[in-house]
């Protein structure tokens, strides 16, 4: 919705966009409308307000949200609604920035293989720590308004980072009442959050202002196909976060820049210049000459645009499903069509595996890190192994176990029988044995309590930290060595 920072600007031709650390050299066409559908030469993005662009800064992955209890005038969350009515706006608008958490951007490398790359992570966050704060209004104007408020960095001209960050909800949207249908508010609560989130990543309302370049500037409320789109009636607008969403919030996150643009070749143009495309982010540009043996042919898809004619590529991800489009032209697969991964993960090294998707029209390649989800007995006396959940590689790590004064203990994380030593695991001793302190036989402390580590890596608990560990409160070091004669 509108924000208050907005500054006036002059409406151009085409629009320049910036990047993280400095301007991109690109522009973009004008928005052709299509007020009835999803237009393929529709804008996708603006990631400028007036003449600025700022947004949460890009090397933080983290944000913490808390509703504050009223607002300056005293207006609080139950003025005009029920405690229960309340609860459930805030839940809804939590929620809907919260989809946020789901969506990854892929990136290819040079051999083509997928980069995954994480949006944001939306946690909620206490009164003492938190930097976006959520007030409650009785009517501001608009269904939910967001500004920026602190910790600014200026990246270059026009471009600032902040790090503090404010949302004012208007209630009377958020609850059946009046003129406000159970569609309309239904509306609101699913699509409102991820929308205002969507300000503070940096993407800035198309239909504001003509922002799209519209061909049409008295009809400019078409776009809702996208989320950071308005259109008309409200039931209308979209709910989801699209590709065209996430295409900018791309750049404003630092993972599309000007060495990730990959070019279409739409020929040589009235102006003897050559247009390319960019396939992922829309932006345009315009070159004297080209090799035009490096590009690919713009339209050479020749509309064909089912998966079964190999002219899609995924390029990014909700949850369990695929975003997708074309190799070759601006069409951009609905929010309907995203398809359900179907991955392949095979053991490729120590600390990954390789994932192939395998839907048909959509195979592509990543690698993911090992994620141990399990715990089995691997026969030694030092360690067990870890089990990866999706390739199944074994990942060593040493046994935990309790103090005892016998030779035999139980490892708490595989369950299996270790022998320990001569009866020299306890501080107290065994079997005649008098130990006065760990150092005497090579061992170190690890907590207050006088747990501690053997020489072989073992890790001893002694009784008074056992609950914790269980309970998760205890942090054991990751970084123990190994014995060099017990890794077998």
């Amino acid at each position: 919705m509108i924000l208050i920072m907005l500054m006036n600007f002059s409406v151009i031709s085409t629009i320049q966009c910036f990047a993280h650390d400095a301007k991109l050299n690109v522009n973009y066409d004008n928005c052709e409308m299509d007020p009835e559908g999803d237009g393929i030469n529709e804008a996708w993005y603006t990631l400028t307000s007036g003449i600025a662009q700022y947004h949460y800064p890009d090397e933080k992955s983290t944000i913490k949200y808390y509703f504050e209890s009223s607002s300056s005038d005293g207006y609080t969350w139950t003025t005009d609604v029920s405690p229960d009515i309340a609860q459930e706006i805030k839940d809804a608008f939590a929620n809907s920035m919260k989809k946020w958490n789901d969506v990854y951007f892929y990136s290819y490398d040079n051999s083509g293989t997928i980069v995954k790359q994480k949006i944001i992570n939306i946690v909620e966050g206490t009164a003492e720590d938190h930097n976006l704060s959520i007030y409650p209004k009785k009517d501001n104007g608009s269904v939910a308004t967001t500004t920026a408020v602190g910790g600014m960095s200026i990246i270059e001209s026009g471009h600032y980072h902040y790090t503090e960050w404010e949302m004012e909800v208007s209630i009377k949207y958020f609850y059946v009442h009046d003129n406000y249908t159970a569609s309309y508010v239904n509306t609101v609560r699913e699509r409102n959050g991820a929308h205002e989130f969507g300000h503070v990543l940096g993407v800035f309302d198309l239909d504001s202002g003509n922002l799209c370049r519209s061909n049409n500037p008295e009809d400019t409320r078409h776009h809702h196909e996208i989320l950071m789109g308005y259109g008309s009636p409200m039931s209308a607008r979209s709910v989801d976060i699209k590709y065209k969403d996430i295409a900018g919030v791309a750049i404003t996150r630092g993972f599309h820049t000007d060495k990730n643009h990959i070019w279409l070749n739409c020929g040589r143009q009235s102006d003897l210049r050559f247009k390319l495309i960019c396939s992922v982010c829309n932006a345009v540009t315009t070159l004297g000459s080209i090799v035009t043996s490096l590009y690919d042919t713009y339209g050479a898809c020749n509309n064909a645009h089912d998966l079964s004619s190999g002219n899609m590529m995924a390029v990014a991800s909700y949850g369990t499903r695929d975003y997708y489009k074309c190799k070759y032209c601006r069409y951009v697969a609905p929010f309907s069509s995203i398809v359900r991964q179907n991955y392949s993960k095979t053991d490729y090294s120590e600390k990954k595996h390789k994932c192939v998707n395998t839907v048909r029209g959509l195979s592509y390649t990543f690698y993911e890190g090992h994620r141990v989800t399990s715990h089995v007995p691997s026969g030694s006396d030092i360690y067990h192994n870890g089990v990866c959940g999706g390739c199944g590689h074994f990942t060593p790590s040493k046994h935990i176990v309790t103090a005892t004064a016998g030779k035999f203990a139980t490892c708490l994380i595989c369950g299996a029988t270790v022998r320990v030593g001569n009866g020299t695991i306890s501080p107290s001793g065994g079997n005649g044995e008098t130990v006065t302190s760990i150092s005497d036989i090579g061992g170190r402390y690890i907590t207050d309590n006088g747990s501690y580590i053997l020489p072989s890596g073992v890790i001893v608990l002694v009784k008074e930290d056992v609950e914790a560990y269980l309970k998760g409160e205890l942090v054991l070091p990751d970084d123990l060595s190994w014995s060099s004669d017990e890794y077998e």
